[in-house]
């Protein structure tokens, strides 16, 4: 028993199937249809290719307690966090007993 491909698989087929047709009959067998057919798949490809969105990591990096990770322009970079003050750092109110 053959084993079926989904839908657009199989599309997919035929077009890369009609794009090889088109640019071979179209470039070595002289047929300007075939060669309009050929062309315009093959961008339509190339334009879906480049179109499709890819994730990429550009920085793996562990991040210890203190350490932060600052993005600008375009460029990651580490750094420590800077020290913190201290609560209440002016003067401190004492408290009288009576």
């Amino acid at each position: 028993m053959a084993r079926r491909t989904k839908v657009g698989k199989q599309r997919s087929g035929m077009l890369r199937t009609a794009e090889r047709l088109g640019i071979n009959r179209g470039l070595f067998g002289g047929s300007k249809g075939w060669f309009y057919v050929g062309t315009g798949l093959w961008t339509l490809r190339t334009v879906r290719r480049m179109a499709e969105r890819k994730s990429e990591i550009l920085v793996t990096e562990e991040l210890r307690p203190g350490q932060r990770l600052v993005i600008a322009n375009g460029r990651t970079t580490l750094d420590q966090a800077p020290a913190q003050e201290p609560n209440g750092s002016g003067r401190r109110r004492r408290r009288h007993r009576r």
